[in-house]
């Protein structure tokens, strides 16, 4: 028979020759009288032969070699070498890691095909499991030669295979979304059923032999029960509309939890005709399920080689476990009850591994203990102990752990493998704690409760809310900062605009006391704003490009006083302001050398400007004709003083404040 077991075959030539099978083998594997064969023989086994034993079979049964081979899948699989040197061998396998996975073959298909009602085995590829013409479920029982499983009652199977059939055909992920879809279904048949599965237990039960235990069918028949759901969920996974659909549904985030991705919820109820279920995984946040969701929006469902193979790879410890592993021994003839089967590690995973974590989980517990949580800075080492290290390394792997691993690290605190910074974690729950002690952290106020920094970074939360992840956002709605109080929320400062208009206000307020900016120094504060300050800044923004002023606050500023930043030294531009003061509403009088002037710091300075007139500036010699030191007044001026006869130089005067109050000294105003 076409993908029949080697062994099976020989069985059969036993049979059909009456004699046991053991005798074939001893006939074919025979050399000098020794039976030339390892391994031992089980019902569920398969054995591979060199190519002399090969060549006895061919003759024993009168079949040509190639024939054989194509027939037979593990014919030239091996070339086993045997315990007494050279002439045929043959090695007995058994076991689901060494041996591909197998059945019976049809009993019906089998006795029309060989004329004898002989028990068979067949290589089958998952969507061989259904003799869809005689409804049998071939079903594989290690340690026996199989079960065929009649389907009279339960139609949805056959229906199944064929949908099954359409999809290795049209899809070339149907191979890879079938086992997907095999790990998630065996997930969910490892849990406690909810009440409302229905469907599941009346399928256990309409194929359930007659005598059979319920506890052991329930573990044989996983696979059996489970066939419809898997090959609907693997025809959803596998459709590209669906994948886009799940990359866009998170809005750029990876999800936290299955509830994240409604969408995709509920076409997998709808499509398992459970509409409870979308109830059931919105919380799930380990798993094959959400793996794939997590893969598929990582990846974007890109349709690269690498991206398919992230998006359709399945876990060592998502997959299945093999029924040699859970099963117990079957009943007993005499009635005796099956005896219960000791538990093994979990394939993939070594015992090493394990105490490795239980070892982490260990000193996570006594942090959390201490700390409230487990975002712990990666290069923390508590206790002599790489826990920040070990948590990173888990977070990473996070996707591929074992079931029991992942849900000890979620009860324990289960924001452990969150998908963003563990930094946002800790100070999120300095915010909590602070909230507990002190009350609410009022928003609408600027958080004056907190401390700076505290309050700059939940204002920062406030101004990203909408972009935040769904689970921040829920973290951030139970410390009281919801939709209502983000729109409310004000800075723990004023921002930037603000600040510039209360500081315009002053200057303009300054300059309506004082005439202009000029005198405005940085240690000036106006009103109790440090006016002085912000005009230095302003000042020095302007005149290094380095960060240009708006073009707003530019245009007002000159509104108040165009010379606010002018293009010569400030002093000048003082003492201008201050002998402007001086001369006003009254005549200069350039050849008494503006003696008549009450100020004697601005008589200095104006006779400075006119012995150096023609070194000034356009603009400077503008201003000074405001003030009426025209070309002529200048030249008058420096004729009088080169024609009157100098004076001894009294002794300096004291300091004089201007009427901004700084102190201007009388030597240095009158050079400038």
């Amino acid at each position: 028979m076409n993908g029949e077991l080697t062994l099976s075959f020989l069985n059969r030539i036993a049979a059909r020759y009456h004699l046991g099978i053991r005798e074939v083998l001893a006939a074919i594997t025979d050399v000098g009288g020794q039976q030339n064969l390892t391994g031992m023989l089980y019902p569920d086994s398969e054995i591979h032969l060199n190519a002399q034993a090969r060549e006895r079979v061919a003759a024993l049964c009168r079949v040509l070699q190639h024939v054989l081979e194509e027939a037979l899948p593990a014919w030239r699989r091996e070339e086993p070498c045997g315990k007494y040197g050279s002439g045929p061998v043959g090695r007995l396998m058994r076991g689901e890691e060494v041996v591909a996975a197998w059945g019976p073959a049809c009993p019906a298909c089998t006795a029309a095909r060989t004329g004898r009602r002989v028990p068979a085995r067949r290589y089958l590829a998952p969507g061989e499991r259904v003799c869809a013409r005689h409804r049998y479920w071939l079903l594989f029982l290690p340690g026996t030669n199989g079960l065929p499983v009649p389907l009279g009652p339960c139609p949805e199977v056959v229906d199944a295979q064929r949908r099954h059939v359409r999809l290795l055909r049209r899809s070339p992920a149907g191979v890879q979304a079938f086992e997907v879809a095999r790990a998630i279904t065996g997930s969910w048949w490892d849990q406690p059923w909810p009440n409302e599965e229905r469907l599941w237990p009346t399928r256990l039960e309409a194929t359930r032999p007659t005598g059979a235990d319920p506890g052991w069918w329930k573990v044989a028949a996983r696979d059996l029960i489970t066939y419809p759901e898997t090959v609907t969920l693997a025809r959803l996974l596998v459709s590209r509309p669906l994948q886009h659909r799940t990359v866009a549904e998170p809005s750029g985030h990876l999800p936290y939890r299955l509830g994240e991705l409604p969408g995709l919820l509920a076409e997998v109820a709808g499509r398992l005709g459970r509409p409870w279920l979308a109830h059931h995984l919105a919380t799930v946040t380990h798993g094959p399920l959400y793996t794939w969701a997590h893969s598929c929006v990582h990846t974007g469902a890109a349709s690269t080689p690498a991206a398919q193979r992230t998006l359709w790879k399945v876990h060592s410890s998502h997959r299945p476990r093999p029924l040699s592993d859970l099963l117990p021994h079957p009943p007993a003839t005499d009635g005796t009850p099956p005896a219960a089967r000791t538990a093994r590690r979990l394939r993939g995973h070594s015992l090493q591994a394990e105490e490795a974590f239980q070892t982490g989980l260990a000193q996570a517990h006594a942090y959390h203990q201490q700390h409230g949580h487990l975002a712990v800075p990666k290069e923390d080492t508590p206790a002599d102990y790489p826990l920040g290290q070990w948590l990173a390394n888990t977070r990473a792997r996070h996707t591929r752990m074992p079931a029991h691993q992942a849900a000890a690290l979620h009860a324990l605190y289960p924001w452990w493998n969150v998908p963003w910074s563990t930094l946002w974690q800790r100070t999120w729950h300095q915010a909590r704690d602070h909230a507990e002690a002190h009350g609410p952290l009022e928003p609408a106020r600027g958080f004056p409760a907190t401390s700076y920094s505290l309050g700059e970074w939940l204002y920062l939360q406030c101004t990203r809310y909408p972009g935040l992840h769904p689970e921040q956002q829920r973290l951030l709605n139970q410390i009281g900062i919801d939709d209502a109080a983000v729109a409310a929320a004000r800075p723990r400062r004023r921002n930037l605009k603000a600040g510039a208009e209360e500081a315009l206000a002053h200057a303009r307020s300054y300059a309506a006391e004082h005439g202009s900016l000029a005198s405005v120094t940085s240690a000036t504060v106006h009103e109790g704003f440090r006016l002085g300050q912000w005009l230095a800044n302003q000042r020095n923004y302007q005149r290094t490009g380095h960060r240009p002023l708006p073009a707003g606050r530019a245009q007002a500023l000159a509104a108040i006083d165009p010379w606010w930043r002018p293009p010569w030294h400030l002093k000048w531009q003082r003492s201008y302001d201050r002998a402007h003061s001086a001369a006003d509403r009254r005549p200069l009088r350039p050849g008494s050398s503006f003696i008549d002037l009450d100020d004697s710091l601005s008589t200095r300075w104006l006779r400075r400007q006119c012995s150096t007139y023609d070194e000034l500036s356009k603009e400077q010699q503008q201003l000074l004709a405001g003030i009426g030191i025209t070309t002529e007044v200048a030249r008058a001026a420096r004729d009088h003083a080169r024609t009157t006869p100098k004076r001894r130089t009294a002794a300096p005067t004291a300091d004089v404040k201007d009427t901004s109050g700084h102190a201007l000294g009388a030597a240095g105003s009158a050079t400038l």
